[in-house]
């Protein structure tokens, strides 16, 4: 069975659960069909379930997946599911909190499917990671992620991505500055001016 397939049918389930919940609610008609995949799309989607069902080496999927756990990427999936799940239960208990219980009562479901969809989301990118790098090169970056120098690193990440975006704009904006005035300064000297 291939990979993704799991994972695409869980949101698929979690969304159609979600849309026909809010069609109901508001007593609407169901929504449209989205609009048809463009062969590019088609295309990225097909090279990207042809890499993921490609065989490998189970030792090597376990390392890949103590990678991400170690370098804290396996949150951005474990994040995702609670956002979606308390999206439905504010959005559909707001227009309909007569059905709060059986709401609630639907949501447990939701939430049992969002644990396997997390998994598949994470063992989906362990194994995108596992294609790239070899076994003993992930064997080497997990020693290096659960060393405590490693591990300093990862916890310094979050504060250094949230300062690294203004220096950067503040560096764009200073560096045009500059090299705009090396370029003026050039050209002024072959007697042109701009």
């Amino acid at each position: 069975m291939l990979v993704l397939r799991p994972l695409f049918r869980s949101f698929l389930i979690a969304a159609s659960l979600a849309a026909g919940m809010v069609a109901a609610a508001a007593q609407q008609p169901r929504p449209q069909q989205p609009p048809a995949p463009t062969p590019e799309q088609i295309k990225a989607a097909q090279e990207l379930e042809k890499a993921l069902s490609a065989p490998m080496v189970p030792t090597h999927l376990v390392i890949a997946a103590e990678v991400l756990k170690a370098s804290g990427l396996n949150t951005m999936f474990d994040n995702a599911m609670p956002n979606v799940v308390g999206a439905l239960r504010v959005n559909i208990t707001r227009q309909r909190p007569e059905l709060t219980k059986d709401i609630e009562e639907a949501l447990k479901l939701v939430e049992e499917d969002a644990k396997k969809v997390t998994t598949d989301g994470i063992n989906g990118a362990a194994r995108l990671l596992a294609i790239r790098m070899s076994e003993p090169e992930l064997k080497e970056v997990n020693t290096f992620l659960t060393s405590a120098v490693g591990k300093k690193y990862i916890d310094t990440l979050p504060i250094l991505t949230e300062q690294l975006v203004p220096f950067i704009e503040i560096w764009a904006q200073e560096t045009q500055r500059r090299l705009t005035k090396v370029f003026f300064d050039e050209m002024t000297k072959r007697g042109h001016r701009l």
